[in-house]
C-alpha cells in the first residue's frame, strides 16, 4: 500500500496559518484575538520545531496590523512557548531531550489529575461526543491526514480533560500542549512517516472510552498514562540517540 499523502506541510512557518480556524476567536479584541489564533496553532501543531515566525508576514496573513501581532508574539515569548530572534520575529523552540522528558512527567502528573477528578456518572451526551471525535481520529489516521490527525487528537483530549470541571487545571495542561505542540505531526514527515505512532493512539483512546463507560476512572487514568508513553517512547526512539540532543523536525 503507498504512502498516504500528507494535507499539510509542517515545514512552512507563516504559511501555516492559512488553515488555522479564525471564527474560533471572533467574540475577543484584536490583541487577545491574534493571541489565542497563534496560541492554538502552536497547540495544533500548525508551526514545527525552529519555525521562524516574522511580524510582518504574520500581519499580512491576519489582516492586521503589527502592533498585535508583536505583542502576541512578546506575551508568547514571556510564556516561553517561542524564542525571541531580534525585535521583529521569534522562534518556535527545537526540544531537547531533558526538556522533552520534563514535559511528559508533567503531562502524566497534570493529565492523570484530570481523570481523577471527573465526576461520574458521565453524561451520554459527552460520552457520545468522545466517541465520535475518536472515530474522527481514527479515519484521519487510516487516510493519513495530519491535519485532522492532530485537530481530532487534541478535541478528543481536551473534550476529555473539561470533564474534570477544574478551569486552573485545565489551563495548565493546555499550556503544556502549547510546548508540545510543535512537535506533533513529525511522525507524518516525509524522511519519517509512521502511522503506527497514531494507530497505537486510536487503541489507547478506545481503551479510554471503555472504561470511562464503565465508571471506571483508575482504568482510565492507566490508558491515558500509556497513550502518553506509547508517543514519548516513539520520539524517543526517532529522535535522541547519544549523539544528538534535541528533537529534529
Amino acid at each position: 500500500m503507498g504512502r498516504p499523502p500528507v494535507s499539510l506541510d509542517i515545514r512552512g512557518g507563516a504559511g501555516a496559518l492559512a488553515k488555522i480556524d479564525l471564527s474560533l476567536t471572533e467574540k475577543v479584541n484584536l490583541q487577545e484575538r491574534v493571541y489565542t489564533i497563534l496560541r492554538n496553532a502552536l497547540i495544533r501543531g500548525q508551526f514545527e520545531p525552529g519555525a521562524q515566525l516574522t511580524i510582518r508576514t504574520l500581519a499580512k496573513l491576519l489582516g492586521t496590523s503589527t502592533v498585535p501581532v508583536r505583542d502576541a508574539l512578546q506575551r508568547l515569548v514571556a510564556e516561553r512557548s517561542l524564542e525571541l530572534r531580534g525585535n521583529r520575529s521569534a522562534c518556535v523552540p527545537v526540544m531537547t531531550r531533558d526538556s522533552f522528558e520534563e514535559l511528559v512527567r508533567i503531562r502524566i502528573l497534570l493529565e492523570g489529575e484530570a481523570i481523577d477528578r471527573i465526576r461520574l456518572p458521565i453524561s451520554p451526551e459527552n460520552l457520545d461526543e468522545l466517541e465520535l471525535l475518536q472515530r474522527k481520529f481514527e479515519l484521519a489516521v487510516e487516510r493519513g491526514d495530519a491535519l485532522a490527525v492532530t485537530d481530532a487528537n487534541t478535541e478528543f483530549h481536551f473534550t476529555l480533560y473539561r470533564l474534570a470541571k477544574g478551569e486552573l487545571l485545565y489551563g495548565m495542561i493546555e499550556t503544556l500542549w502549547v510546548r508540545t505542540g510543535p512537535a506533533l505531526r513529525t511522525p507524518f514527515s516525509e524522511q519519517t512517516y509512521d502511522p503506527e505512532v497514531f494507530r497505537k493512539g486510536a487503541y489507547r483512546h478506545a481503551e479510554i472510552l471503555k472504561n470511562l463507560r464503565a465508571g471506571k476512572l483508575g482504568e482510565t487514568r492507566t490508558a491515558l498514562h500509556g497513550d502518553i508513553l506509547d508517543t514519548a517512547g516513539w520520539y524517543n526512539s526517532h529522535f535522541f540517540s547519544e549523539q544528538s540532543e534535541e528533537i529534529m523536525p
